[in-house]
């Protein structure tokens, strides 16, 4: 089973390949509208990418603005994207030499955690996320 066709239609859905998760998480994500992917060191630059690209389209709308107390500053910025030009379609995300790789579509943002569906490729399976910490169990 190929990436559900809930997934084909939207353009708000990233491809993760996890390249070490044992000492950390690093690896690349894939978007829609980037050939190249971004590489990320660790699980908060996984969510930073995964952020910059739902911001980008503004889709799914964020519903709460988490606050914070102290601001802390994050040497990690993910590139801009370019969301007038898609390039490739969520079953397009992950490169075909990948036999492992994950598609993530975040469905909402609601009370400042995301929800949605992630698809295994290498298990062929999809499954329904309700916060991060649901997500990070998929990826593990």
């Amino acid at each position: 089973m190929p990436v559900s066709g809930r997934m084909k239609r939207t353009p708000n859905c990233v491809g993760v390949i996890i390249d070490e998760s044992k000492k950390g998480f690093k690896g690349r994500v894939y978007n829609c509208f980037d050939k190249n992917p971004q590489h990320f060191n660790d699980i908060n630059e996984l969510f930073y990418i995964v952020e910059s690209v739902m911001d980008a389209l503004n889709f799914p709308a964020l519903k709460t603005k988490s606050r914070q107390f102290k601001r802390t500053e994050s040497y990690f910025v993910p590139k801009k994207i370019d969301v007038e030009k898609q390039l490739v379609d969520a079953e397009g995300l992950l490169p075909d030499m990948e036999k492992e790789g994950y598609v993530i579509m975040v469905t909402g943002r609601d009370n400042a955690t995301w929800q949605g569906f992630v698809y295994n490729k290498k298990a062929d399976e999809e499954y329904s996320f309700n916060s991060e910490v649901e997500l990070i169990k998929y990826l593990k």
